[in-house]
C-alpha cells in the first residue's frame, strides 16, 4: 500500500419523489392507467399521507401509520407484484381471456380471512407518555388520567387516556 487517504463518505439516501418521478415510477412498475395517475397523487394529499413541498412528497404522521398497518396486515395487497398483477387480470379481463368471477373469488376469499384477522388484531395507534393529565387534575379526578400521543385525521396530537370514558360519562349524566 502506498497511501491511505483519510476521508469520509456518507451514503445519500435515494431523492424524494416528485410527481413525475413518481408517475414514472407507477408505470415501470406496472401499476395504474394514466387516467389514474392524478387520481393516486390527488388521493395520497387530501387524505394527508404526505404533503408537497417544494415539489417533493414528505411522508406524513399519517401515511406513515397507515401505511405501517396495511404492511403489518395485508402484506400479499401492499406489495408492488400484486398490483401489477391485478392491472393485468383486468387486461385479461378486458380482452376475454380470464373471468372477472373467477378473479374477483382469487382475490376476495384471502383477503376477506385477512381482513377479519386485521379486525380481530386492530389497535389504534397510542404511544404512552410518562405525565398525568393535568385537566384531570384540575378536575379531581382519581386517579388521573395519563397523556397520551394518537393518531387522528390531521396527524398526532397530545390527549388523555381517560378522554373517551370521560366524554361517555358526561353524555350519561347529561340524559
Amino acid at each position: 500500500m502506498l497511501e491511505v487517504l483519510p476521508e469520509q463518505h456518507f451514503t445519500q439516501p435515494p431523492p424524494r419523489y416528485t410527481e413525475a418521478t413518481l408517475v414514472k415510477t407507477l408505470e415501470e412498475r406496472g401499476i395504474g392507467r394514466p387516467s389514474t395517475y392524478a387520481s393516486i397523487i390527488s388521493t395520497i394529499q387530501d387524505r394527508g399521507y404526505v404533503r408537497l413541498q417544494d415539489k417533493r412528497f414528505y411522508p406524513e404522521d399519517v401515511g406513515e401509520v397507515v401505511t405501517s398497518k396495511l404492511i403489518e396486515h395485508f402484506p400479499d395487497i401492499v406489495d408492488v407484484n400484486f398490483t401489477a398483477e391485478m392491472e393485468e387480470d383486468l387486461d385479461e379481463i378486458a380482452e376475454g381471456d380470464l373471468g372477472r368471477v373467477h378473479v374477483l373469488n382469487e382475490f376476495y376469499v384471502p383477503f376477506k380471512e385477512s381482513l377479519d384477522r386485521a379486525e380481530e388484531k386492530f389497535e389504534r395507534y397510542v404511544e404512552d407518555l410518562d405525565e398525568e393529565c393535568p385537566r384531570c387534575i384540575e378536575e379531581g379526578r382519581t386517579p388521573p388520567g395519563r397523556l397520551q400521543i394518537r393518531l387522528g385525521r390531521y396527524g398526532r396530537f397530545i390527549g388523555c387516556s381517560r378522554y373517551a370514558r370521560r366524554t361517555a360519562a358526561a353524555a350519561t349524566s347529561a340524559t
